[in-house]
Order: C-alpha cells, then structure tokens, then sequence
C-alpha cells in the first residue's frame, strides 16, 4: 500500500526545474569615497575625547551653515588635532599603547587628506608628549605648515618637532619649567611658564633651536591664575583670567611684550566669572573677543557658563551678552565676517549655535560624544 505522502513527495520532485521562479541579478558592490570641498569659514571640528574610556578619540568635522555632519577623523589615547594652513591635510597626534591602556607607548603624528580623510602617512615622535584632557595648545602648526609642533611633559618639559614636509622628527627642543605651544610666527613658538612669563623659541629652517628668550612674569599664577589656552589675533594672544582679567601678549618679536590688561567685569557685575574649558575665542575680521561667563566663587574656574560676553577688542569694552539655552563648556567663533558662536555642552554630548551679532539661537547638534575642542579652519 502505498502511502499518500510518498505520491506527494514523488509528484514535488516531478515538477520541472524550468518553472522555478527566475532570480534577479544584483549588479556588483562598488566602493566610493566622498570628496569634501575647500573648507568654509563655518566648518567647525569638534574634538571628542571619548570619554571614559579615552583610548580612543573622534574629530567630528561639521558645516556650522546646516549643522550637518561632513565627516569623522578617529585618532588614539587623549589625541589632539591640527590642520594645514593651505587646507590640503589634517592632523591627528596620537598615543598608543600595545595593550589598549598598557604596555609599550608610541606617539605618532597621523596624517590624513583633507578632501578624503584618508590616511596618508605617519610620523612616530618621542613618547613624551602631554597627556591631559585635550587642550588646543598642546600641539601647532607654523603659519607656513613647515612645522608641527608638540609639548611635552614626562614630567620634564620640551617640544617635539615635526617636519611636515619632509615627513621626519627633527628634533627636541627643551623647556624648562614651559609648557605647551603657541606659534604665531614661522620660526617661533612660545611657552607658557610656571611663573606667569613666557619663554619664545627662535628657530632655524632645520627646526632647531636658535635662540630662547623669557620674559618677566605678566600675571601672579598665585593670585589671579590665566585659562592656558588663549584666544589669537594675528600675533597678540589674549588670555583671561580667573577674576575676568584680560592679558594680552605680542608674540611676534624674540621676547613677549604685555599690554595694559583690562578687566571684562564692570561695576555691576559682581560675582561673574569666567570658567570652562576653552573659555574665550576671537573673530579678527570683527575684531571681537568672546569669554564665556558664570555667577560663582572662587575656584570655580571649571563650572560651565551660562553666557557668552561678546567684547571690542580694541576700545575693551562689552558690547552684548549671549544668554545661552544650555551651559556650556567650550567657545569657539567663527571666522568671518557674520560670525557664529558655536557652544559646546560636555554632559549633553551637542553644541549649539548663535549669532555673534544678536545672540540669536540657530540650532543645536547633538550625539556628538565627549566634545571638548572646537576649531576653525
């Protein structure tokens, strides 16, 4: 006897395999890379430190205009950033260590293109360089992109220097008791001391040093501490204070020359401060100064703002106040002539945008991590 689940399995055998529905034919994966265009004046590269962990750091690089995100650099442990002045390659400098947080350290500069961010070379440097929450003047550029320029601290002083077109460490430059780099010029860069002068560093066309000038110090770190990461207008660095003093140094000669501080605070303004992470920024084409501000005591430099003072740099005198919609931890301003202030806020991962001129709210980015930096193109 044959059983009914036999004929039904002989007759689905039976069926002729022409009838099988036919299968489409998926045209092959093709690999594409996106090609940015010549920055804009309100492109903004927000630095994430990938906290808590650190190990691994993101440049989110922005078109403040739309508020879209253009494109993701990653680099290693507590990284920094640069980019060239001509705009054709961006920097990251990193630590790696062979076990993650552990085991041996290497320091490199990591080279990338700017139009594809694609990885385009790397430069190993001494295993020195500073590691600390990322602050932007640990690492330069000369203004010729000869140069790159990184402090360093183990706990001994010194900057290391890259030779960015020949693609070689040339040398270490010691610094004693100077830490971090500005470089207003191209062949010197100077270093904030621990005394409250500045040293300035001569160098020759190799990138060695030529000479070395400290000056006498320009404010007393025990009564009025600076923020170590100034605001730069062509060659003058403007530092601001715990107190809401305003030191401005002329960097361009062989030794640092200091102007009349002034104070951002007026007669009705007790109890305002300055306080953050990167607490002040410029726009030299409108020739402004922006310090983010807070209502608080002593020692609480670090307490986010919940304005911005906007400043003419020239008559020293407030000129409008940006109420912000979220406190923020870090300022930057766009450079051009209808400048944007754009407000990082660390625990809300976003950064919000207004205009210098009235303080208008544009929007908000958001996700964006760990975000401590931001810079301009």
């Amino acid at each position: 006897m044959i059983k009914a689940s036999s004929i039904v399995l002989a007759l689905f055998l039976a069926i002729p395999t022409f009838i099988a529905p036919a299968r489409a034919q998926l045209p092959p994966d093709e690999m594409t890379t996106k090609v940015l265009p010549e920055p804009e004046p309100k492109w903004v590269f927000v630095l994430d430190a990938g906290f808590p962990t650190t190990t691994v750091a993101k440049l989110d690089i922005i078109d403040g205009s739309t508020r879209k995100m253009l494109g993701q650099l990653s680099g290693g442990y507590l990284s920094n950033f640069e980019i060239s002045p001509d705009h054709r390659e961006m920097y990251m400098i990193d630590t790696y260590y062979s076990r993650a947080w552990r085991g041996t350290r290497t320091d490199v500069v990591t080279i990338f293109d700017a139009k594809t961010l694609n990885f385009q070379a790397e430069v190993e440097i001494p295993p020195k360089r500073i590691l600390i929450v990322p602050k932007r003047d640990t690492t330069a550029v000369t203004p010729d992109g000869r140069f790159l320029l990184v402090a360093n601290m183990t706990p001994a002083t010194s900057v290391s220097v890259v030779d960015l077109k020949a693609r070689k460490f040339v040398g270490e430059i010691d610094t004693p008791g100077c830490v971090q780099v500005l470089a207003p010029s191209n062949r010197q860069f100077s270093s904030m001391c621990a005394d409250g002068s500045i040293m300035i560093v001569t160098l020759d066309d190799n990138g060695a040093a030529k000479e070395k000038k400290q000056g006498k110090p320009y404010f007393d770190p025990n009564k009025d501490p600076v923020f170590d990461q100034p605001a730069v207008i062509g060659t003058k660095a403007y530092f601001d204070s715990y107190h809401g003093a305003i030191h401005v140094l002329d960097l361009s000669g062989a030794e640092a020359v200091a102007e009349p501080e002034w104070s951002v605070l007026g007669e009705t303004d007790s109890g305002w401060r300055p306080g953050g992470w990167q607490t002040i920024a410029a726009n030299e084409k409108k020739g402004l100064i922006f310090v983010l501000m807070h209502q608080g005591g002593e020692w609480t430099h670090k307490q986010s703002g919940n304005e911005v003072w906007v400043f003419d740099a020239a008559k020293k005198t407030r000129v409008s106040r940006i109420a912000l919609k979220t406190p923020a931890y870090s300022i930057y301003a766009s450079q051009d002539e209808d400048p944007i202030v754009y407000a990082l806020a660390l625990k809300e991962a976003q950064m919000e945008e207004y205009t210098a001129s009235d303080g208008k709210f544009l929007g908000v980015v958001n996700q964006l991590g760990t975000p401590f930096l931001a810079y301009g193109p």
